[in-house]
Order: structure tokens, then sequence, then C-alpha cells
């Protein structure tokens, strides 16, 4: 379990150069990023630390940025090599972090917190904890929120830097490992491997205006301009490399597609639009109300957007009763239900009355592997054939013969 840290902050072409050459004889390394984005739209990295063969580096990103990305191939290479396996911690903000600063994502990975709730130990565990429970590693937490782009780093900050990595090896090995003997290691590296989607780290501002509409029961109109204001608030933001809120925040935004003002005067009574962003782009924001107003008929400007998605008070009680039921399933299999079943597949199991996990698997509902786990409990219930019951202040699970 002892490791060695290299005390140097990496910050040239030939240390990177040295390190690659290491990591290149590595089957599995491990990687983090800590990086700033309070204040950009685009997070800030500042350390990328990286780990294999009980040795752990810390290399200066903010050094490269200076001298330009071509010091630092190397070692995006290696982040790229499909013969090495990345280990990395909630690996969604690291990959973030790489596609936005450098264009690329790493893969393979495997991300400890997805393996850790296919072997039992909960859905969205901390690194810390997982260390101590997986591996009896008590690390020091509580920097999260520093101001990494300091120099010369603190020793203090170096310290925590190092240690958020260089056990993160022989802790995805363990994983690995358990894994192994559940029979879920594909299962955990196809669900890590949607991390390396690039497609996940470009904003799809449908999705969130679809979201957001839902939320705030906009008609069919009031989506459609809740859209335009979206797209143009997010280009807004890149423009000015500031957080979206900034600009201006999701429900001033659902407010004005609401209402949808006429003109400047109107638009200046909203809170949350400061006179400057009215200034520079009040007219195309009105621009954007009279855009989305066009691109729906009057039928649809005036259907609910959320119907769609609503389910019946008898619908509803069943969603519940399957998310309880898949809980104690999840129990049973020491699995995240997470990893099992959303609201909206219930719905759509509902709604389709599928009958078989083939039906299940074809239809998109479950993966092989989720279909394989709880498929055919799930329909049994659905069939009667199941019955949740309480014994011991423990809910049961019942089987029910049909006659």
């Amino acid at each position: 379990m002892n490791s060695t840290r290299d005390p140097e902050l990496l910050s040239t072409a030939e240390q990177i150069t040295d390190l690659v050459e290491i990591l290149n004889r590595s089957d599995v390394i491990a990687f983090d990023t800590e990086f700033i984005r309070e204040t950009t739209f685009y997070p800030i990295v500042e350390i990328i630390q990286v780990a294999a063969g009980g040795r752990s580096w810390l290399v200066d990103s903010k050094a490269f940025k200076q001298k330009g990305q071509a010091g630092l191939q190397p070692l995006l290479d290696v982040f790229q090599n499909q013969s090495i396996l990345k280990i990395v911690h909630a690996a969604q903000g690291d990959q973030e972090c790489l596609y936005t600063s450098f264009g690329v994502v790493a893969s393979p990975i495997l991300d400890t917190a997805i393996a850790a709730a296919l072997c039992g130990y909960g859905d969205g565990i901390g690194l810390g904890k997982l260390l101590k429970n997986v591996l009896g590693i008590i690390i020091k937490k509580g920097h999260a929120r520093t101001n990494w782009s300091v120099r010369p780093l603190p020793p203090h900050l170096v310290e925590y830097a190092h240690a958020d990595v260089e056990y993160m090896v022989e802790l995805g090995q363990k994983l690995l490992a358990k894994l192994d003997q559940l029979g879920r290691r594909d299962w955990a590296l196809k669900l890590s491997s949607k991390l390396s989607n690039k497609s996940m780290y470009e904003p799809d501002v449908e999705a969130m205006a679809s979201r957001l509409a839902r939320g705030a029961h906009l008609d069919g109109k009031g989506h459609a301009v809740l859209l335009e204001l979206m797209g143009w608030r997010e280009q807004r933001a890149k423009k000015l490399n500031l957080p979206r809120r900034w600009v201006v925040d999701d429900s001033v935004l659902v407010d004005i597609a609401r209402v949808r003002p006429k003109d400047v005067s109107h638009l200046s009574a909203f809170r949350g639009l400061s006179k400057g962003e009215l200034k520079n782009s009040g007219e195309q924001i009105l621009a954007c109300l009279k855009l989305g107003e066009k691109e729906v008929t009057q039928e649809q400007g005036q259907t609910d957007i959320s119907d769609i998605y609503r389910a019946t008070p008898d619908e509803l009680h069943l969603i519940e009763l399957l998310k309880c039921y898949v809980g104690v399933l999840a129990v049973r299999h020491s699995i995240s239900s997470r990893y099992l079943i959303t609201a909206e597949q219930i719905m759509t199991l509902i709604k389709k009355g599928l009958k078989t996990t083939k039906e299940l698997i074809d239809e998109g509902v479950f993966s092989h592997d989720v279909a394989g786990l709880i498929g055919d409990d799930l329909l049994s219930m659905l069939n009667g054939q199941r019955a949740l019951s309480v014994k011991n202040n423990k809910v049961q699970v019942v089987g029910i013969d049909k006659q």
C-alpha cells in the first residue's frame, strides 16, 4: 500500500516525456484533475494527477496552457491509448475537463464510483469513504473548492493532490476482482465507457429546455420560446466565458417564456436580467420570443408539454410500488438501484405492457445485464406472482402461485 510521490510539479515537455515512458509500461494507470469553474463557462484545469506502479505525479496543466499543448500531448496520448486502462473516480468532471481544455477524453476507463455501486458499496460514494471501505486507507479531504491556480502550490495541497490518486490503481484492481466474482466486470466497463463519449460534454440545449419546460408546466409555445432563449444564453455564456446563471438564471428564462413580453420596456421589468445584459441583448431576446412563437401551431401552443409525461393516479401508485420492489432486489443483489431501473423505464414498461425479458431488451427498457438480474422478478410482480410483506420490521418478497 505504500506509494512513492514525485515531489516536483511537472511543467516541462522533457518531464512529460519521462513520465510517459513509465506510464506506457503499465496496463493500468489512474488519473484525476483539480480544476476551477466557479467563475467561468468552461472548467479550468490546473493540476492533472497520475499514478502507476506504486508511484504518483502531479502535472502543472497551467504551465502547459502558457507554453502550448504540444508539450502535454504525449500524456494526452496515453489517456487515449486503448491498451491502458485508466482508473478514475466520478469521471464525468475529469472527462469534461480533458475535453473542453484539450479536445480529448480518456478511454478505456473504469469509474470507481460506478464499480462501487455495482459491488454494493452504495450509490455516489465518495473516494475517501470508498478507500476506507475497500483498502482500509484514510485520506484527508476538504480542499474541493481550493484555488488550485496558486503557484508555488502549498505543501498541504501537494499532499492532498497526491492522496487523491496514489491508491487509485490498487482500488481499481480490488474492485475489478470483486466485479469478476459477481460477473459484472463487463457491465461496469460498459457503463464507464459512456463517460468517454464526447457528446456528453457538448451541452444539449433541447434536453435542458424540455426538462425545464416540463417542471414549469409550460405550454407548447412557451416551450418553443424557452428553447430559443436557452440557445441564445448558451452562445452568450460561451462568448463571455461566464457561468450560465451569471448571464441569466433558468428561472428568469422560464418566466420570460411564460409571459412573452412584447417590448424592451416590458422585458426590463423581469428581475434577474441585468441592465447591462438588457442593453446588450434585449433585442436578441425579443427576437427569440418571436421566433419561438412562430414555430408551433395554435393547437400545439395550447398543450401543456408535461401532459405527455403525466401518469394516471393508478400508474403513479404502481411506479412507487415497483421502485420499492426494485430497491429490495437491489439489496439482494448488492447493487445500487440507480443502475437497475428509472421511473421513466418503469413508465415505459407499464405503458407498453411488456411480458418477457426479451421484449424488455428489444424495446430498450433494460440492458442484457439488468434483464438477466431482475427482469423475471419484475415481470412476476406485474403478473401478480410476487407481493411485498413486512416481518420483523423488514420488507420481504412473497411468491404467489396463480390458481
